[in-house]
């Protein structure tokens, strides 16, 4: 009875070993940062505290499918998993991620801020592999709480948040467009500062201009052709003030910029071919063909020159007020 007795007591640590498991998780803010040296209480199951990485462990029992954590820090909060109430996962290798931020004391007063909490935590929450249910049960709640919080509706806060979903689908269509424009445009320039001359004689030079000519066009045409529809986008996701400034920047583009000089350019392709192909053009020689070019694309490079500055700050501008100007 003895020998059986110490054979069971040696035994007994490999029992309850065999019967726990290890949580781990790693605790992040907003920002996607490692929060170090938190102490985190897990209800009935004892402490753990982060290491330098943001990363714990804790022993649990091994039919334990679920843990309430509570953080002992006032100045912090956990956004995630809501309630605090962490799911064990199957796999006893994976990492479970707890997200929090300041408490209500520092959160921010405005729906401005909750809002870029919001889609900050929306990011977050999909690069950490948060399964479809959960993002959506997740960020109900935190509508329902910072609703509260700012004593608005919740239908009121959803408006605003779809509002900030429209802009950014917004910025996201129109600002790759308007870059893409500046660099065809100034290409297009370049091209013709560098081989019109030799495009008299040369298929290379020709063959350059044409092709940025080619990249250009599709460029002008898809914000000439977007113009309007892009226009009433930002009124609705902005306000009106800021969707006169885009209509104003493309006016200038399309007025200032297109006809004026682009277009020109076109008609001294145009002469240019002319002149290689030999064919007649209202009985002017070569020569003056040649000098009546060089006067224009000059003329046309000086104004170039000044203009497309002046559309690339304006762009800029625009672009610049439509990803940091508040939500009204």
């Amino acid at each position: 009875m003895k020998v059986f007795y110490a054979f069971f007591i040696l035994l007994l640590p490999a029992i309850i070993s065999a019967q726990s498991i290890q949580l781990r998780g790693k605790v992040i803010d907003i920002n996607n940062q490692p929060v170090k040296n938190l102490s985190i209480r897990f209800t009935s199951f004892g402490d753990a505290v982060t290491t330098g990485s943001g990363e714990f462990v804790i022993i649990i029992p091994q039919y334990v499918h679920s843990v309430d954590a509570v953080i002992k820090d006032n100045n912090l909060q956990i956004l995630y998993p809501v309630n605090g109430h962490v799911l064990v996962p199957a796999d006893p290798n994976a990492v479970t991620t707890i997200i929090v931020s300041g408490g209500s004391t520092s959160s921010g007063k405005s729906v401005d801020e909750s809002i870029v909490k919001y889609s900050k935590l929306e990011s977050l929450l999909k690069v950490v592999g948060t399964t479809n249910t959960e993002l959506k049960t997740f960020l109900e709640k935190f509508i329902e709480l910072e609703a509260k919080r700012l004593e608005i509706s919740e239908a009121k806060f959803r408006e605003e948040v779809a509002r900030n979903e429209m802009s950014d689908a917004v910025f996201a269509e129109v600002s790759p467009v308007l870059k893409e424009y500046i660099l065809r445009l100034n290409n297009l320039k370049t091209h013709f500062e560098m081989f019109y001359e030799s495009a008299f004689m040369s298929d290379p030079s020709i063959e350059h201009i044409n092709s940025a000519t080619r990249a250009y066009n599709p460029s002008f045409d898809t914000i000439y052709n977007n113009q309007n529809k892009w226009q009433s986008k930002i009124s609705s996701a902005w306000d009106g003030v800021i969707s006169e400034n885009f209509a104003s920047a493309v006016n200038y583009m399309i007025d200032e910029i297109h006809k004026p000089y682009i277009l020109q350019l076109n008609d001294c392709v145009k002469s240019i071919n002319d002149v290689r192909l030999k064919i007649d053009n209202d009985g002017k020689s070569p020569d003056e063909i040649k000098s009546e070019v060089r006067t224009k694309v000059t003329a046309i490079m000086k104004s170039l020159g000044i203009k497309i500055p002046i559309l690339e700050n304006r762009f800029n501008e625009l672009l610049t007020r439509l990803q940091h100007s508040n939500i009204n």
